[in-house]
């Protein structure tokens, strides 16, 4: 279960450094602002895995070494619409060995996952959409 928790926190930061450098290259507010809303999830979802951890193993798991992510947007944005069903994916597994509130909060962050998965799935349409016409 902590391997599970230290992947979850894995992807979060992952994707949370995908969306910051995705909303750099963004010049449409409704994306940027959708990206802040990402990135505020992203934030409390680290907390919380942090937190279920910490109760798990007794310590606050190790940050990773932030890794430079260097690619075109659309591939970030690929990326990003896989990382949250990976964490979707995971979710699923780690709800089954919590229980109580933890349970809960890995329901509401599964719901979230997915939420955003589809809204960067869209950003891809959107996005390819116009160059698919060319």
């Amino acid at each position: 279960m902590i391997r599970m928790v230290k992947q979850l926190l894995h992807i979060t930061s992952t994707s949370a450094q995908l969306a910051e450098r995705l909303m750099e290259t963004v010049e449409e507010e409704t994306w940027q602002q959708q990206f802040i809303r990402y990135l505020e999830d992203a934030k409390r979802q680290y907390q919380l895995w942090q937190y279920i951890h910490y109760l798990l193993a007794g310590t606050y798991a190790e940050s990773d070494r932030e890794e430079e992510v260097h690619a075109f947007s659309s591939e970030l944005l690929h990326r990003l619409c896989l990382q949250e069903l990976k964490k979707a994916m995971l979710c699923r597994k780690a709800r089954k060995g919590l229980s109580g509130a933890a349970q809960k909060a890995a329901d509401q962050v599964l719901q979230q996952a997915m939420q955003y998965s589809r809204l960067f799935f869209t950003m891809v349409q959107t996005q390819l959409a116009p160059q698919i016409e060319k």
